[in-house]
């Protein structure tokens, strides 16, 4: 397979990864694996902390300026990781930093609607008296995914 064919592979496993994941389906599943309300709030925040983990990594991919097929654009990352990730695409033909992104974009989806489903089933209000708000940039997978309001939190 050539450089290019990859790159049309990792773009097209990318749009199937955004439009046919099952997110919803599995995090409702996996969902049914935790039923204590008293564990919700702890869950959120573990999802939250997954999601900001998971786009900090997604935010560095999308930064690797590595030669693809007849290109070599500018780098902007620091060239101590950068040659890392120009390594990374040379041996996996261009395919590997876009691959994982495209996985990872599953993942954030999931993780959003993990975090749909438990404010479904256990409201804010129902959470040992914590209070937890989750803005539109932190479900459409925003950098900013730290709980807003943490009210009477008691762990």
């Amino acid at each position: 397979m050539l450089a290019c064919e990859a790159i049309h592979l990792a773009r097209d496993f990318g749009y199937v990864c955004e439009t046919e994941f099952p997110a919803r389906q599995v995090a409702e599943y996996l969902s049914r694996q935790h039923t204590d309300p008293s564990e919700s709030y702890r869950r959120k925040e573990l999802i939250h902390a997954t999601k900001q983990i998971t786009k900090e990594l997604m935010d560095l991919l999308n930064q690797d300026r590595s030669p693809l097929c007849n290109t070599r654009p500018q780098h902007i990352l620091d060239p101590s990781i950068q040659r890392h990730l120009t390594h990374f695409s040379l041996i996996s033909h261009g395919f590997g930093s876009p691959a994982i992104v495209a996985a990872l974009t599953a993942i954030q989806n999931f993780l959003t609607e993990s975090l749909k489903h438990l404010d479904k089933m256990y409201p804010s209000g129902n959470n040992g008296g914590a209070h937890i708000s989750v803005s539109s940039s932190q479900q459409q997978g925003g950098m900013d995914t730290k709980p807003k309001d943490l009210g009477d939190l008691k762990k």
